[in-house]
């Protein structure tokens, strides 16, 4: 009979659901750097209508074109108000997924641990049963061979 160890169902499930949860981050982090990539594009569109309104508001000085770019920056300003909160709730959800993953990554390596540790003391016991075995084998030869000597 060989080792069997009694969790090994537990520490399969967990494996997929560590690697479940990684997939997850993995796309989680992705989606992150693709807001932030969002987040800096807003911004860069921002400071560059910045210096054109003001290269335009040196050659003309109509107060629609100022009440124009005012109202544009203004929507600019929402907008990356609310890609910052987007980027910030992706972020708290990366975070917390890395917290979830780091628990089921502690939780399988106590269980391989655990698994290590069963499969050597089995081992050490099939070691001592097998030199037990070969002991008694030894000493009925032994024995016996002094039986038949004796006899004789």
């Amino acid at each position: 009979m060989g080792f069997h160890y009694k969790f090994q169902k537990l520490l399969e499930i967990e494996k997929c659901r560590e690697e479940d949860i990684a997939k997850d981050l993995k796309i989680l982090q992705r989606k992150l750097y693709d807001e932030e990539k969002l987040l800096v594009f807003l911004q860069s569109v921002v400071s560059l209508q910045q210096s054109e309104m003001e290269k335009k508001m040196h050659i003309q000085s109509e107060a629609n074109v100022f009440v124009m770019y005012e109202s544009y920056f203004s929507k600019l300003h929402k907008d990356i108000a609310t890609q910052s909160s987007k980027v910030k709730d992706v972020y708290k959800k990366v975070d917390h997924m890395r917290e979830i993953l780091l628990k089921i990554f502690k939780k399988r390596k106590m269980l391989e641990k655990l698994r290590e540790r069963y499969e050597k003391e089995y081992k050490e016991q099939a070691l001592q049963l097998g030199n037990e075995n070969f002991d008694e084998i030894a000493t009925s030869r032994f024995y016996y061979k002094r039986k038949k000597e004796n006899s004789h």
